[in-house]
């Protein structure tokens, strides 16, 4: 549920937060469909990874609700974990656990005011 300003139109910061949002969580798609398909290589985009990191740090600067930082805490731990996996030649299939964390923790921040 959106905030509402006295007007009744919802609150832009929030719109901008969400827009945010479901910006990383499209750039991510893809990433989640390729290692889908190779879940026994080792192959994940580490720079991919760091990229989001820097985009979800950034919109958790602008957030205050308490349900959407601790999720998006929880983004950065799974994207670090990924990262790390990435390093260590970890399966895509491992990668990929984490990542599909990381869309259902954004998906659910969409839903949260901000």
């Amino acid at each position: 549920m959106q905030s509402l300003q006295d007007g009744g139109a919802p609150n832009p910061h929030d719109l901008t937060l969400h827009k945010q949002v479901k910006g990383i969580a499209e750039c991510l798609k893809p990433e989640l469909a390729r290692l889908h398909v190779s879940t026994q290589e080792s192959s994940g985009d580490s720079a991919l990874y760091c990229k989001l990191l820097e985009e979800v740090r950034s919109v958790q600067k602008e957030v205050t609700n308490h349900d959407m930082l601790f999720a998006f805490r929880n983004v950065i731990d799974h994207l670090c974990k990924a990262s790390l996996l990435v390093e260590q030649q970890g399966k895509n299939e491992e990668i990929l656990m984490h990542l599909q964390e990381v869309m259902a923790l954004l998906f659910k921040t969409q839903n949260l005011p901000s």
